[in-house]
């Protein structure tokens, strides 16, 4: 019948769904952010995961068959996943008071926006390859993986080690009760008990930055406390509720100012490697990946050749 519709071609969608699908999957791994840690959490993850890439690749195919109601629909649809990042941050925060070594805000609110922006660039790429897959569906499937990878890119922000160096530090005690990791004071350790464990089991560790961006990151407190977390996640923490001086520290080198923090930790498993490897891993937080001040070990060094010309 010459009024009839045409058959849908329904590859563009197929094509675009799958690699929205894969776009959003492949974020859902626990070994960064060590969420979602639990069978619940990766099941509503995959469901959003199938209605970002649902949406995305579903509009080109609603508006090339003249749907204009069904795309708008999709579009306000869309609109909802702007709750993730309440949603994420809520169960976070809950999880915290259960945490010995918590995230911390900062930490929380970047693994929210990531959450939430992972869903957009779901959608983002389920409709850039659908509409590239109109064309020729084996494009469409070059496409899409270009479209993946380059999400990936996008996505993956910086990691500590590469604008910090991180190397052991002694831990020592001086005038006393006063806890260093090399040449950063950490605390004041009153209990004698408490000073015998950090001599026997302690790690401690130096980090240094390698230029302006570096050292304000290491300003910023909630990238240290995310620090702090993730050591403490990596190789344990023998610590309880009620016990402050046993707990994960990471500080500046105060009064001093030279841009350096250290890091104590009497550890579950006695693995300086392990905790090296976990503090070059902790992703620089929102609130310090632009950010950059003056360099202090330039200063220093500048400080240093007055004194000796002096």
């Amino acid at each position: 019948m010459s009024g009839s519709t045409p058959p849908i071609n329904w590859d563009p969608m197929i094509i675009g769904f799958c690699a929205g699908f894969i776009s959003r999957i492949l974020y859902l791994k626990s070994g960064r952010s060590h969420y979602p840690g639990y069978p619940s959490g990766y099941i509503s993850q995959v469901a959003l995961a199938i209605i970002a890439a649902l949406i995305g690749s579903s509009i080109i195919v609603s508006l090339l068959g003249k749907e204009f109601t069904a795309a708008t629909f999709l579009t306000l649809a869309a609109t909802q996943f702007r709750d993730v990042r309440s949603t994420e941050r809520k169960t976070l925060e809950a999880e915290e008071k259960l945490i010995l070594i918590p995230r911390g805000a900062g930490y929380i609110e970047g693994i929210a926006i990531t959450y939430e922006a992972r869903n957009f660039l779901a959608m983002l790429v389920a409709l850039a390859t659908s509409l590239v897959s109109e064309w020729t569906w084996w494009i469409g499937i070059i496409a899409g993986i270009v479209f993946i990878f380059l999400g990936e890119m996008l996505m993956s922000g910086p990691n500590l080690g590469k604008l910090v160096d991180v190397e052991p530090a002694p831990v020592k005690f001086e005038k006393g009760t006063l806890l260093y990791a090399g040449p950063v004071m950490m605390m004041e350790v009153g209990l004698a008990d408490s000073r015998e464990r950090y001599e026997k089991y302690a790690l401690g560790v130096l980090l240094t930055p390698r230029g302006p961006r570096g050292e304000a990151v290491l300003w910023n407190v909630a990238q240290r406390q995310a620090i702090a977390h993730e050591a403490a996640a990596a190789v344990g923490v023998q610590k309880d509720v009620g016990y402050p001086e046993q707990a994960t520290l990471c500080r500046m080198a105060m009064p001093a100012g030279t841009g350096q923090a250290g890091l104590t930790i009497i550890p579950v498993e006695h693995n300086m490697e392990k905790l090296i490897r976990a503090i070059k891993k902790v992703p620089v937080l929102e609130s310090g990946k632009w950010s950059a001040m003056a360099n202090t070990k330039n200063r220093r060094q500048t400080q240093q050749k007055e004194e000796t010309h002096g």
